[in-house]
């Protein structure tokens, strides 16, 4: 019995029911994920990340039929390997065909960054009297996604050419931070798939994988050649647009880019490329006024006029609601509006011509928070409805959320403090991994609303929490045990 067992399950099918697991497990997990607030805020979907999973699915199912009714040696494998090419270019198209997708990724790569240094460089004030002493960083606006940008003859050069890999194709940091676990388990499934296919042909494995190969690279190769010259003809429009654009032909311009932004999407979130089509609409007497109120936003926000910033991101969006990049821009407004308005206390105006209060010498220095005598000249309710009208335009920012959760505890609003917290927590399950710095200090406010509201016992368990990881998924402590 034991025999008859062994010869069933030998190694071939053992290696493809574990790829048919794994393209089980694809079809089942999700292969993109992001907050699905700030996707609802930016009119953006997942819609089309979801056939991956029924490509996955569709993949399982004939790979059963297959090998129930034609037997491991026959299933075609050139499929397979069509698929695999597929799915390894599932970030290019997103990254290339889902510009706000794209567009969310990188703002909030770039937001995490700039969260955990700020945690990282004031670490020791959040643990002990920060409320009086701490700053709270600028925040910086996403001005691209057009990741994949030539800016001279010298990207011709082979130490240049990786970024055709992590930029064009999208293999980069900014997107992959958020890849979803279905899209590894669909490439691994699909890989031992192809590994169970050659081993089952005995010793035909490898004249058949070199047949295979040769079948495969033509097409590959074009494909791949294809997609890299027009990642580069891309770049080529876009300098032959600005000597255009030097030369005063707007209208050609004007032509041009739409069909350019049509071509390649990513050019939709690349300040450059829409100021010089705002200006060159504006000389042509064909005027964009939603690119143009946004290039007039750009303005102001470098000359640190705030308000007047605002109020031009907000035409823009109400006159193109699907302008992500002013969106963005005008969440950064209100977050670098708030930490200006949080570090800098009310002074007046010096006769003496020193008005930076963070220089010793200077007379209002003793308001200044580089000042350890510096106790409450803050304004955190003011601030926090500030970063509220951030969260109102781009819903689930993580700046946003971690600055209002300082706000909130430095007015003495703990319990508001420990939902933010909790908000941020719920977002860093989207990431691929967490960071260990953020996680630590939301576990740490929830643990000081505990402690405020009388609860002790709690109030230990949660700060467990923020300095040791493996009590993360303690049941008792979620359960408020």
């Amino acid at each position: 019995m034991n025999w008859r067992i062994l010869t069933i399950i030998n190694r071939e099918r053992a290696i493809i029911a574990g790829g048919f697991i794994a393209l089980v497990c694809g079809a089942l997990w999700p292969w993109y994920q992001l907050p699905p607030e700030a996707l609802e805020a930016f009119a953006a979907s997942l819609f089309w990340t979801n056939v991956g999973r029924l490509g996955a699915a569709l993949l399982a199912i004939a790979l059963l039929l297959f090998v129930l009714i034609r037997g491991i040696s026959r299933v075609p494998r050139i499929p397979f390997w069509g698929a695999l090419i597929a799915t390894l270019l599932f970030p290019y198209l997103v990254v290339t065909w889902s510009p706000t997708i794209n567009f969310l990724a990188t703002a909030y790569y770039h937001q995490e960054m700039r969260v955990s240094e700020h945690v990282e460089e004031n670490f020791p004030e959040v643990q002990a009297q920060w409320k009086q002493r701490i700053s709270l960083e600028e925040s910086l606006p996403i001005k691209s996604i057009f990741h994949f940008h030539i800016p001279d003859s010298r990207f011709f050069q082979t130490s240049s050419w990786h970024r055709i890999f992590l930029d064009g194709f999208g293999y980069n940091n900014q997107f992959l931070s958020f890849i979803g676990r279905g899209w590894g388990f669909t490439v691994i499934g699909i890989v031992t798939c192809l590994t169970g296919f050659y081993l089952g042909l005995n010793r035909w494995q490898l004249q058949a994988f070199s047949q295979d190969i040769k079948r495969i690279i033509p097409g590959a190769g074009l494909l791949l050649g294809c997609l890299v010259l027009s990642l580069v003809s891309v770049n080529i429009v876009n300098h032959q647009l600005d000597t255009q654009f030097a030369k005063g032909e707007y209208s050609q311009v004007v032509a041009k880019s739409k069909t350019l932004a049509s071509w390649y999407p990513p050019l939709k979130g690349d300040e450059e490329f829409l100021k010089r089509l705002a200006e060159a609409g504006f000389y042509a007497n064909e005027p964009n006024p939603a690119l143009i109120n946004f290039t007039k936003g750009t303005e102001r926000y470098r000359l640190g006029d705030y308000i007047q910033a605002e109020g031009y991101f907000q035409k823009a969006l109400t006159l193109q609601p699907d302008l992500f990049l002013a969106r963005g821009y005008l969440a950064t407004t209100f977050l670098h509006e708030g930490a200006d308005y949080f570090n800098s206390p009310n002074l007046p105006e010096s006769f003496h011509g020193n008005n930076n209060p963070n220089l010793p010498n200077s007379p209002f220095y003793l308001f200044s928070p580089n000042n350890p005598s510096t106790i409450n000249h803050r304004k955190p309710s003011r601030t926090a409805e500030i970063f509220a009208n951030a969260l109102q335009i781009f819903p689930d920012n993580l700046e946003a959320l971690y600055n209002l959760m300082l706000i909130e505890v430095a007015n003495a609003q703990f319990s508001r403090s420990a939902n933010l917290a909790k908000k941020i927590i719920e977002i860093q399950q989207y990431f691929q991994q967490p960071n260990l710095g953020i996680l630590g200090q939301a576990y740490l406010h929830i643990a000081w609303a505990d402690y405020q509201n009388g609860d002790l016992k709690q109030a230990w368990r949660r700060y467990r929490q923020s300095i040791d990881t493996r009590s993360w998924n303690d049941e008792s402590v979620e359960a408020g045990k």
